[in-house]
């Protein structure tokens, strides 16, 4: 999440008076089959929470990891990822990574992330070779091992790190600058997964945010810009010729299933969305207007479900509890299932 978003749910808070209320949580101990959703709160309330969605019974279960762990998670988890038996969030405003046991969501360990007394904000999780690599607001990406759950190295990157993802065997981290918004970061770093050092940085434009890579050695980043005269596009790196091309497309964030990238788009301005669908293979839109934006208030992610089904998270304008939008093959909606204040991550239990 962005100063420019901290800024908009800050006006809105003041101007909405009214949020949903959520019905009393009940307790369940069924995690084998559903849905798990971080929803990250408000910035500085304090309100993160993660809801159980049950597929067999269609029971949803609030705020599981309070009834799980008799606290809360903290404030802003931005992140949350599988790997290896465990759960991975990173909760930004709280300067924490909390590691769950997938099975049951009771705490492992909360590592603090305070390197020198310092909060370090950890903001995305990406996961290789029995390690868990987080990036952190300080400028840092640090290295977790998942065995002793202990931090063994920090490696410098840019300024206010955001998005990581794995390609081969290279973490790339986009750096942002988001923290200084009038003089933001333009870079992507590469860092080796066996020396644990940086070995390229790309130049994609400004205020990289969100990355993910495909099938054939292409790395994608949304370079946000300003959210107004600067437009947020979405840009590629190719991993083997070095090459950066801007796509040209409108983006926010993105997701892949098979060789298909779904990108989705929130426009701060007009407050419309939009989903397309692009082909990694033939790298061609083939669906540019896959969900009917009426059909979302505000739309904060996508996320490939199933063989054939799509999540959209809505925001519902951010001081208003969020939903899961599902949608089939074709685009309609099919089910929408309220969860937590702006949900951002989700983990399929099958």
């Amino acid at each position: 999440m962005n100063l420019i978003k901290y800024l908009f749910i800050f006006l809105l808070i003041f101007s909405s008076c009214k949020k949903d209320e959520i019905e009393p949580a009940v307790l369940s101990d069924n995690f084998s089959n559903g849905i798990l959703v971080l929803s990250e709160g408000l910035f500085q309330h304090n309100n993160s929470t993660l809801t159980w969605i049950n597929n067999e019974t269609g029971e949803i279960t609030y705020d599981i990891f309070l009834q799980k762990n008799e606290r809360p998670i903290g404030d802003t988890g931005n992140d949350m990822m599988f790997y290896g038996g465990k759960i991975y969030i990173a909760v930004t405003g709280a300067s924490t990574v909390e590691v769950l046991d997938k099975n049951t969501l009771k705490s492992i360990q909360q590592i603090q992330f305070d390197y020198n007394n310092q909060s370090q904000e950890p903001r995305s999780i990406a996961s290789a070779d029995g390690k868990v690599f987080v990036s952190s607001f300080d400028g840092y990406v640090s290295v977790i091992d998942t065995t002793s759950l202990q931090i063994t190295k920090r490696i410098k990157v840019g300024r206010n790190p955001e998005g990581v993802c794995i390609s081969n065997q290279s973490l790339f981290v986009a750096n942002s600058g988001g923290l200084d918004f009038q003089n933001v970061d333009t870079t992507v770093f590469e860092i080796d997964l066996n020396t644990l050092e940086v070995i390229d940085t790309f130049v994609v434009g400004d205020n990289p945010g969100s990355i993910i890579s495909d099938n054939f050695n292409n790395v994608y980043v949304v370079k946000r810009g300003d959210y107004a005269s600067n437009s947020s596009e979405l840009v590629r790196i190719n991993t083997i010729t070095k090459e950066v091309t801007n796509l040209g497309h409108a983006a926010t964030t993105m997701a892949l299933r098979d060789n298909q990238l779904y990108i989705s788009y929130f426009n701060f301005n007009t407050g419309t969305s939009a989903v397309s669908i692009f082909d990694c293979f033939s790298q061609s839109i083939i669906n540019s207007n896959f969900i009917n934006n009426q059909d979302i208030t505000t739309l904060y992610g996508v996320i490939p479900y199933k063989t054939d089904e799509l999540i959209c998270l809505d925001a519902m304008s951010f001081t208003n509890t969020g939903y899961l939008r599902f949608f089939n093959q074709t685009g309609t909606l099919t089910n929408s299932l309220k969860v937590g204040l702006n949900p951002n991550s989700i983990i399929h239990y099958e």
